[in-house]
C-alpha cells in the first residue's frame, strides 16, 4: 500500500523522530515505541514532539508502521491499529 497524504505526513515525522532520537531511518519497532509515548508513558519526547504527533495521528485518523516481510511502510485505521497494538506489542 502507498503512503499518501495525512499518512505520508504521519509517516515522515515518525521517521524523523526514528532518525532524532535513535540514528536509524525507521527502528525496528518504531511504530510500538510511538505510540507507547503517545499512550502509555511518554520518557522521550517533548511536549511539543508529542502534540504534532497526535495532530499528525488525528489528521490520518489512524497510524503507520513498517511490515517488516516486505520491508515496507503500511497503513491502519486507528481502531485496527489500536487492536494490533494491544495483541503485538513488544513490551
Amino acid at each position: 500500500m502507498e503512503i499518501k497524504g495525512f499518512a505520508q505526513n504521519l509517516a515522515e515525522y515518525m521517521a524523523k523522530l526514528s532518525n532524532k532520537y535513535y540514528s536509524d531511518r525507521w527502528m525496528v519497532q518504531l511504530e510500538f515505541e510511538l505510540w507507547r509515548e503517545l499512550v502509555e508513558d511518554p520518557e522521550m519526547l517533548d511536549n511539543e514532539e508529542l502534540e504534532k504527533l497526535v495532530k499528525l495521528k488525528d489528521q490520518a485518523e489512524g497510524w503507520v508502521l513498517m511490515n517488516y516481510d516486505s520491508g515496507a511502510l503500511e497503513f491502519m485505521s486507528l481502531p485496527k491499529w489500536q487492536s494490533y497494538y494491544q495483541k503485538h506489542k513488544p513490551f
